[in-house]
């Protein structure tokens, strides 16, 4: 079984998510990980979704990249964006965004422009098509208004080719 190790994936996240934040806000990056997700199913028959800490895996596992953020500035902080690339050794999950309070929008041309996932669309000479979730390059949360003190979370899934 071929295993890939992390760093470099956690290195890209963490870089573009600190790099991003907008330079008039007092809002920090308080952490940014790569995490595995279990799927954990109970004797009841119910299921639920965990992040577990990790440092390699497997081709087709499945990543969730997660970052914690607070806004510490003694004022309002208006319209923050957040941009995360979905590493290129990794396909978006379709539905897996988490956002506080945020609108999410979509790239799937290297960040360039962004559009929400039904509006997803690619070009490829006369064909226009929906574009996929491996089409998807970047993802944009942008939060009106984070007042003093606020945190958030924002995150999203990834499957490892």
């Amino acid at each position: 079984m071929m295993f890939k190790v992390l760093p470099t994936s956690f290195c890209f996240l963490a870089a573009c998510a600190v790099g991003l934040l907008p330079a008039q806000a007092d809002v920090l990056l308080s952490s940014a990980s790569v995490e595995k997700v279990v799927s954990m199913e109970y004797e009841d028959g119910s299921t639920e979704t965990e992040y577990v800490p990790t440092e390699a895996v497997a081709p087709g596992e499945e990543l969730a990249y997660v970052v914690s953020f607070r806004n510490d500035g003694a004022e309002p902080a208006d319209s923050v964006v957040m941009t995360i690339p979905v590493p290129e050794d990794m396909v978006y999950v379709d539905d897996s965004v988490i956002a506080d309070n945020a609108a999410v929008e979509f790239s799937v041309d290297g960040g360039n422009s962004f559009a929400p996932r039904d509006g997803l669309i690619i070009e490829d000479g006369e064909q226009v098509r929906m574009a996929s979730a491996d089409d998807i390059t970047h993802v944009r949360w942008t939060f009106a208004r984070m007042t003093p003190g606020e945190e958030g979370m924002l995150a999203f899934h990834a499957i490892l080719n």
